[in-house]
């Protein structure tokens, strides 16, 4: 059953995410023609343009997911959701991984297109070379860092989703249920509001830091960061807050599928 569901998640949304996706990229693309005819003025900014169109097009997969993801479990097809044979929590499995696997896939290719086509655009008209800035960040930071951060980067995007689709769950709940998308939407601020006041408290409580200056720079150390890091040379830097998101997930995710499997109303 979670097969299926999966499979008709994609049904359900390729069309949308090809659609949305795809017309964005695609203007990204002729935003770069002026740089490939060598136009001097118009050509740097249709580059800087198109960075930000492929960067666009790689973040809207998880906004469409999220508004489809309350359509189907909350709006009008949220009868046919609840009414099939499968548990609440198979369901918000389903949707979640599939939103995930989507999103990232999306970032991915997002960040790499804006990377790649305009980086080699702009090596042609000597603006920048891909060589150069590549061993420059090899230089900074070794390649086993490098893996570190993006498997960091990985874990915390895929938390922040969760919490995401569970705000929305747990935002249909109460008074919040009686109005309707605003009641995610609310959900929504709340939680983020929350996961900021929580990650800017772990930054200073959770002895966990990386330093700045020194010897041992860049290097991990068991130490709060205290008040140094408002000084005009901090020291330290916390980043206990980088769990924050995956705790607050694991707390987040039970309470959306309680929600989901004892308090959905669509009446």
């Amino acid at each position: 059953m979670f097969a299926k569901l999966f499979k008709h998640e994609f049904l359900a949304t390729w069309r949308l995410l090809a659609t949305v996706v795809g017309l964005i990229w695609l203007v990204s693309l002729t935003l770069m023609l002026p740089a490939w005819f060598n136009l001097s003025v118009i050509g740097p900014v249709g580059l800087v343009l198109a960075v930000i169109g492929f960067c666009v097009g790689g973040a809207v997969p998880p906004v469409l997911l999220a508004v489809t993801y309350w359509r189907s479990m909350y709006s009008g097809r949220g009868y046919f959701t609840h009414s099939l044979p499968v548990r609440g929590r198979v369901i918000f499995a389903a949707k979640l991984l599939y939103a995930n696997l989507v999103s990232l896939v999306a970032m991915v290719i997002g960040l790499g297109l804006a990377i790649i086509l305009p980086g080699l655009t702009a090596d042609r008209l000597g603006l920048v070379n891909l060589g150069e800035a590549w061993r420059a960040i090899t230089d900074a930071v070794s390649p086993g860092r490098l893996w570190v951060l993006f498997a960091l980067a990985l874990v915390i995007t895929v938390a922040e989703y969760v919490l995401v689709l569970s705000a929305i769950s747990l935002g249909t709940r109460g008074a919040l249920g009686r109005l309707g998308l605003g009641g995610p939407v609310i959900s929504l601020a709340v939680a983020y509001t929350a996961i900021q006041i929580l990650t800017v408290i772990a930054m200073f409580a959770i002895p966990v830091a990386i330093r700045l200056t020194g010897p041992e720079v860049g290097r991990l150390t068991i130490a709060w960061m205290g008040l140094s890091i408002f000084s005009p040379t901090p020291e330290l830097v916390g980043v206990g807050w980088l769990a924050m998101p995956v705790v607050l997930a694991v707390v987040a995710a039970p309470l959306a599928v309680r929600s989901i499997e004892r308090h959905t109303c669509l009446a």
